[in-house]
């Protein structure tokens, strides 16, 4: 199936997304990164080609789950997060899911799940300015899934 032919109409932009953390529904980000990436190494042998013979099968590597935004929100999610640890303040010691959700009419609608996230860093930096207050926080994860497909090879079954 190849892309879709469009004239007028409306494609996904920052509009569109919907965010879900350990499925609740948060809409105060302003910044939201995921990505994931297989890394294949080459194999070579002799011959005069000296080109490639093989590669490995991979390492899957997810990177970190990216989210800013205002402080007040930021420190609404903490508390949510914290309030399923075992002493109700570890934020960080929290596994959770995120959901990243891209809808708009007449467009194919995107599902990201990244899972097994834990919170893994903030980072602030305020200046004098008329912009409004913001932090950036980072989640570790296991897996992200684009509308149920990874890009590992999951034949033998998912690990997450």
């Amino acid at each position: 199936m190849a892309d879709q032919i469009r004239i007028n109409g409306n494609i996904h932009s920052w509009g569109s997304i919907k965010v879900k953390v350990a499925g609740e529904q948060y809409t105060g980000f302003t910044k939201v990164g995921f990505g994931d990436k297989l890394t294949r190494v080459l194999a070579y042998g002799m011959g005069q080609h000296q080109a490639p013979r093989a590669r490995s099968r991979g390492k899957y590597e997810p990177e970190p789950v990216k989210l800013g935004g205002p402080p007040g929100s930021l420190q609404i999610l903490r508390a949510a997060l914290a309030s399923h640890s075992t002493s109700g303040t570890s934020y960080g010691t929290v596994e959770c899911e995120i959901v990243i959700q891209f809808f708009e009419s007449g467009d194919t609608p995107i599902t990201v799940e990244c899972g097994g996230c834990t919170w893994a860093s903030n980072s602030s930096s305020h200046e004098d300015g008329a912009d409004p207050l913001s932090e950036d926080v980072e989640f570790t994860c296991m897996v992200v899934r684009r509308n149920g497909l990874v890009l590992f090879d999951d034949s033998a079954g998912s690990p997450f």
